[in-house]
């Protein structure tokens, strides 16, 4: 018989060494009395279970010594404990736009919830639908496959471009007006709950936001409905913009939360990425500082944007394509926000920028997802994506359905 106890020994005053050896730090302290405890004396099997422990020990603290593995490497190799779940935000435009559809009917199989944008909140309450396909039919796809219907509705503009949600967010009667035709449209069509993409509040709508999804969450969660919300990016408060977000009071109410961490450019801006990924990285550290990782899904675009002197444009993928082929464009890579572009001139002799997302940008934001362990994506909007983000979700994500 082999003497397991001497060979043991000299490992367990190695692995003792190498422990003391680690700084000190009171989250980390065991007692060696506590360790021989949980062993069964002079078996082989409590000397082997010590030794375990000592190693979990030592390895414990070398994880929180050693620096932290960059998150944008793209390696993918990162193991998140919770499956994640994909949801695709949903938009017919007055019935002449069925991508959202055939995006849906192709990739069921791994898509677990749809947004439909099919009303828009006007200030005094009233709910303004926004034509589109037929909803029974798409509600009944989807039950059909296993994926979760949420009412995305947003707030309503003005002719003038002023987006009037202060009126129905301070107006107590207001807000339950609106709920209540909120819970009316959810039980019409048999949805699953809903989805408020309320953009451009006002600062000082803070406290009345999160008012109205407490009211929100008071009314439908006890019937089983689910309360989602979809937020502005930030990496701090001073952000007037996102101020109106109150992360950590939202959480309480809502059961996910979808950060909207693109348009970092857009429409306002000069040319550049829609999500660079160290942009996108520190909106997420923000966000996870308030919010339970388990409520969070991080925004993922769908699109790009083209600038010129002529103005702004937004193009799904396969628009930013047909320019890059029919300039013949070198499509480049910007390494530092892991995001494509290109430029040509057009010909009128004008010169074009265009900034998009596709499948190689999407690894990298798929490796943030896993590394963070947050609760899974949300992309707008289905129809409008590189083809190929199919197989890179699948690729990248232990999906939940």
């Amino acid at each position: 018989m082999r003497d397991y106890k001497k060979q043991l020994s000299g490992l367990l005053v190695a692995v003792i060494v190498m422990t003391a050896m680690l700084p000190a730090a009171p989250a980390y302290a065991f007692s060696l009395q506590d360790l021989m405890g949980q062993t069964s004396g002079t078996s082989s099997q409590g000397f082997v279970g010590l030794i375990g422990t000592l190693i979990d020990n030592l390895f414990g603290k070398l994880a929180n010594i050693l620096p932290a593995v960059p998150s944008n490497t793209g390696t993918g190799v990162q193991t998140p404990k919770q499956g994640k779940e994909i949801v695709g935000f949903y938009a017919e435009w007055w019935g002449q736009d069925t991508s959202s559809f055939n995006s849906l009917k192709a990739n069921s199989d791994v898509i677990g919830t749809i947004a439909p944008f099919w009303t828009t909140l006007q200030s005094d309450g009233s709910l303004t639908n926004r034509g589109g396909d037929d909803h029974a039919s798409v509600v009944d796809f989807a039950r059909k496959n296993n994926v979760s219907t949420l009412l995305l509705v947003n707030n309503a503009k003005e002719s003038n471009g002023q987006i009037p949600i202060h009126t129905l967010l301070s107006n107590p009667d207001l807000r339950t007006q609106a709920i209540g035709n909120l819970e009316a449209y959810i039980k019409q069509y048999k949805l699953d709950g809903v989805n408020i993409d309320f953009e451009m509040v006002p600062a000082d709508d803070r406290d009345n936001l999160t008012a109205f999804m407490k009211e929100l969450s008071s009314r439908l969660k006890p019937q089983g409905y689910l309360v989602t919300i979809d937020v502005f990016p930030k990496q701090d408060e001073s952000n007037d913009v996102a101020a109106a977000y109150d992360y950590a009071q939202l959480a309480q109410f809502a059961d996910k939360i979808m950060i909207m961490s693109y348009d970092n450019h857009g429409m306002w801006s000069k040319a550049g990425p829609i999500a660079g990924i160290d942009w996108v990285e520190k909106n997420l550290n923000y966000a996870l500082k308030l919010i339970p990782k388990n409520k969070l899904y991080l925004g993922i675009a769908a699109y790009g944007y083209e600038w010129s002197t002529k103005g702004v444009n937004s193009l799904e993928y396969s628009a930013v394509m047909d320019l890059a082929k029919q300039y013949n464009a070198e499509i480049k890579w910007d390494d530092a926000a892991k995001s494509p572009h290109f430029a040509y001139r057009d010909m009128d002799g004008i010169d074009h920028q265009v900034w998009f997302e596709n499948q190689e940008s999407l690894k990298y934001k798929l490796d943030l997802v896993n590394r963070y362990d947050i609760a899974g994506v949300a992309m707008w909007k289905l129809g409008e994506e590189d083809p190929g983000y199919w197989p890179v979700f699948k690729n990248k994500l232990t999906i939940k359905k």
